[in-house]
């Protein structure tokens, strides 16, 4: 089955603008490092529902912002959107759970000095 993912253009990233998206149960955010040397594109891959904050990053990588690197992002992205599809679906109280002690992991960590 072929999967469907949109992704901006280069030069969206190239003027320093950042994308947060989602494929099926996939979400991602493309961060654009224009002051690098080369300039970078770092993306973030997790399980949904929930937004960036309330979720746990599975992978973060770097890609060159070129258009070979904006390939070989898209096909980073449908990689983990495949892996994500395949894995059984959460509950409602599952989703719950991981939310909440995320959130709380994030308050202890908040509080530390």
């Amino acid at each position: 089955m072929e999967q469907e993912l949109f992704l901006p253009v280069l030069s969206h990233f190239e003027n320093g603008n950042f994308w947060t998206a989602s494929g099926g149960r996939m979400r991602y955010q493309v961060l654009p490092d224009t002051e690098a040397e080369p300039p970078q594109l770092t993306v973030e891959v997790w399980e949904g529902p929930w937004c960036r904050r309330d979720s746990r990053v599975e992978e973060q990588t770097r890609f060159p912002m070129s258009e070979e690197g904006l390939q070989a992002l898209r096909a980073f992205l449908l990689d983990w959107q495949e892996k994500i599809a395949a894995r059984p679906e959460r509950s409602l109280e599952e989703c719950l759970r991981l939310r909440d002690a995320r959130r709380a992991e994030l308050a202890a960590q908040a509080e530390q000095p």
